[in-house]
């Protein structure tokens, strides 16, 4: 097996599409298919349960995606680590997005101008599992993260800085019982079913906390928003989900409800004291000076 084989079956198993993930790729999808094909040959073993739709691993699948996660995780951040090295951390800035989330779109317009100020900063970028993230602050291969406030970035000591109020969102299928209506209270909740990734299973924990139990509401995790999604349609149940996501956005098929009424997550920026390339210090305060004024701009303003 390579590298690239491995890379090929993350981006299947995480967009549960072989089409898609060639398309991240830009390759065919036959190239694809043939290489997890490779693979499972070598391997001895399926990965994928190709009666599903969308496509969803098999048990050995999971463990190998598992523990291959892992495995890559380390080779990356190793990777980044000597880069940092070679830069000498004078010149250069990684930036992780956490995965399920969608904060780059908030971010790049910011991104966008401080490229323009600062040309000579490199600027490297990654979507990361938020353990991944947490991985990568504590070995300096990430200098950023940007992700939702969750309690593990103050737990595990690093410096954690609000960026901006997010508008939560319920989607569900726009047959959905509660498709009609514009606004939610938790007596509208009691008894649905919730698809959801491992990131909002923290949400839903703290939506409900302090209201009513959860044992009023049926909880199902799922490996990727996609398949959340596609459970959202295909068993007419509800999902958390970020407001910018381009999979529901703008989609006949899709009816969101802003909870903002009774919950608001947040996005941040996360660093970790200890890491001192000046050019973080750089950026923190570019952002904390220019991001009302972006917010307030539609990206086609910022320039």
């Amino acid at each position: 097996m390579d590298l690239k084989q491995i890379e090929y079956f993350f981006s299947v198993a995480e967009m549960g599409n072989i089409t898609k993930a060639a398309e991240l790729h830009y390759t065919s999808q036959p190239t694809v298919s043939r290489q997890l094909l490779v693979l499972e040959k070598e391997l001895g073993y399926s990965l994928f349960d190709r009666d599903s739709k969308p496509l969803e691993l098999t048990k050995a699948g999971q463990i190998f995606y598992d523990g291959m996660k892992e495995a890559l995780s380390k080779i990356n951040n190793t990777v980044d680590i000597a880069q940092n090295a070679a830069e000498e951390n004078n010149n250069s800035l990684s930036i992780a997005f956490q995965s399920g989330y969608y904060s780059e779109y908030l971010l790049f317009p910011v991104i966008d101008y401080f490229r323009k100020i600062y040309p000579n900063i490199h600027i490297r970028f990654s979507k990361l599992m938020s353990i991944e993230m947490m991985n990568g602050l504590k070995n300096e291969s990430i200098d950023i993260c940007i992700g939702r406030a969750f309690k593990h970035w103050v737990d595990a000591g690093f410096n954690v800085q609000e960026l901006k109020k997010i508008d939560t969102q319920i989607v569900m299928s726009n047959k959905h019982r509660l498709a009609t209506k514009d606004s939610l209270d938790y007596t509208d909740l009691e008894g649905e079913t919730f698809y959801l990734t491992s990131p909002n299973g923290h949400q839903i924990h703290e939506i409900f906390k302090d209201h009513c139990s959860l044992a009023n509401v049926n909880q199902f995790q799922v490996s990727n928003s996609e398949i959340a999604y596609f459970k959202v349609l295909a068993y007419n149940g509800l999902t958390l989900s970020d407001p910018d996501d381009p999979s529901w956005k703008n989609s006949p098929y899709y009816h969101s409800i802003s909870i903002s009424s009774f919950y608001t997550d947040s996005c941040v920026c996360v660093t970790t004291p200890t890491n001192l390339n000046p050019t973080i210090k750089l950026f923190k305060d570019f952002l904390a000076t220019f991001m009302k004024r972006q917010l307030a701009l539609s990206p086609s303003q910022v320039n």
